[in-house]
């Protein structure tokens, strides 16, 4: 783990830096949608939640997540998925390109992993990365989760991997 890494709580005015690290290539290139993405940091949806990833007081990246309800894990195909999953939407990203690849997200996302753990209540969590992503599934089994199975949403593939949380 890296020392001084931590999750912040996340404010309006992270909007600006998130604006920012979702037009940098490295990010850019997994989420085409930027404007969707800061649609829901803007007013996050019931049982959704965020933070901003920080090494020190320096703010690098971010992450969010959302509890996942039944109706929406069955219109996904998802049924293995047990209620009150918790989806790890946008993944996690690092939006400052001099920390890419230090395992800062990796350690970002273990505290996440840690902090939902600690909630008691969440069966799993689960994360969904395109599959050419290399970079982020290795990042995710060195947190635990595993790959389950290939699903496809409008056309698009996406891996599921998944963490039991007990």
């Amino acid at each position: 783990m890296i020392d001084s890494v931590s999750l912040l709580p996340f404010e309006k005015f992270h909007l600006e830096p998130l604006t920012r690290w979702l037009a940098t290539p490295a990010v850019a290139r997994w989420y085409p949608q930027p404007n969707e993405n800061l649609e829901w940091a803007a007013q996050p949806p019931p049982g959704g939640s965020q933070a901003i990833i920080a090494k020190g007081t320096h703010e690098l990246g971010y992450v969010r997540w959302q509890r996942v309800d039944r109706e929406t894990l069955d219109s996904l195909g998802l049924q293995e998925i047990p209620s009150n999953a918790v989806g790890i939407d946008i993944d996690i990203l690092i939006g400052e390109e001099a920390h890419l690849h230090k395992g800062m997200g990796t350690t970002a996302l273990q505290l996440l992993v840690d902090q939902l753990r600690g909630e008691g209540d969440v069966p799993q969590a689960g994360l969904s990365p395109e599959p050419d992503n290399a970079a982020a599934i290795r990042s995710y089994e060195k947190v635990g989760f595993r790959f389950r199975r290939e699903y496809q949403v409008a056309g698009h593939t996406y891996s599921l991997m998944t963490l039991d949380l007990p």
